[in-house]
């Protein structure tokens, strides 16, 4: 049986592919398009025909609000959003919320923040294949369908102010001392991934706050004694909630190699 046909719109390349990765492992969902532009993005969709897009905002040639405007002007079967982006201005979120979106998810977020908005979606596909069958739906149901969309707009309402508290909580705003730390805790408001521990993120966030410029992940895991893997685990779990970026670094043969740097 095939998964929820998914389309990512992320101009982070590096962050497209994390979604696309938590995606395969969580299973259900079967990732049929990447895009990292908005046009590139909307001619997609009109191809594939996407059950559910995880869309960023912040896009190089139009705003994510944009590509949401047209997806809902286009004729086909309608497709369901998943606003994933850093941008927390209200009225973005308002705009967001009058497109439709299904979800709007606020980096830094947890993998659990993330699967519980799928978990929703996927009830709430359930809800409406088993409904299609019937007559008119009465207020019991209706009221479950429409519970996500009116949960998204009570979260918009109250994210900035949690997310502002978070950041003069972990003094992320003014880089003052104890950020690495408490930007830990911004990253991992509920709780980590399995395999990531909170004492070994907290030496990542150290190490690469204190770091001059940009650092290796087989660097890093040599200067606190970790795995490379367990390294690019913790460094990439910084990139998709928006502490760390990622710059690829091109030799003179071969693959290119990854660099993170801390978003100062």
């Amino acid at each position: 049986m095939s998964g929820i046909r998914t389309l990512i719109i992320d101009d982070d390349v590096a962050v497209a592919g994390i979604h696309h990765g938590f995606l395969l492992a969580r299973g259900g969902f079967d990732v049929v398009g990447t895009a990292h532009s908005g046009r590139q993005g909307l001619d997609l969709a009109a191809e594939l025909l996407p059950d559910l897009v995880l869309l960023d905002i912040h896009l190089p040639d139009m705003s994510g609000l944009e590509v949401l405007r047209q997806l809902r002007n286009r004729p086909h079967q309608p497709t369901n959003v998943l606003v994933i982006t850093a941008s927390r201005e209200l009225e973005t979120v308002r705009a967001a919320m009058a497109g439709g979106v299904l979800h709007y998810l606020v980096k830094p977020f947890t993998s659990q923040a993330l699967n519980e908005r799928l978990d929703e979606y996927v009830a709430l596909r359930d809800e409406l294949a088993a409904g299609s069958s019937g007559g008119p739906l009465d207020q019991d149901r209706i009221d479950r369908l429409v519970a996500p969309s009116r949960r998204a707009v009570a979260a918009a309402g109250t994210g900035q102010a949690a997310g502002q508290a978070s950041g003069q909580a972990s003094g992320a705003d003014d880089g003052g001392n104890g950020a690495g730390t408490g930007a830990g805790a911004g990253a991992d408001a509920v709780r980590l991934p399995k395999g990531l521990s909170r004492p070994t993120l907290d030496a990542v966030i150290e190490a690469l706050r204190a770091s001059p410029g940009d650092v290796s992940a087989a660097g890093l895991a040599l200067r606190l004694g970790l795995s490379r893997v367990s390294a690019r685990r913790y460094l990439e779990y910084l990139v998709v909630n928006g502490f760390a970026r990622l710059t690829p670094r091109y030799g003179a043969a071969g693959r290119p190699e990854n660099r993170y740097l801390w978003r100062r």
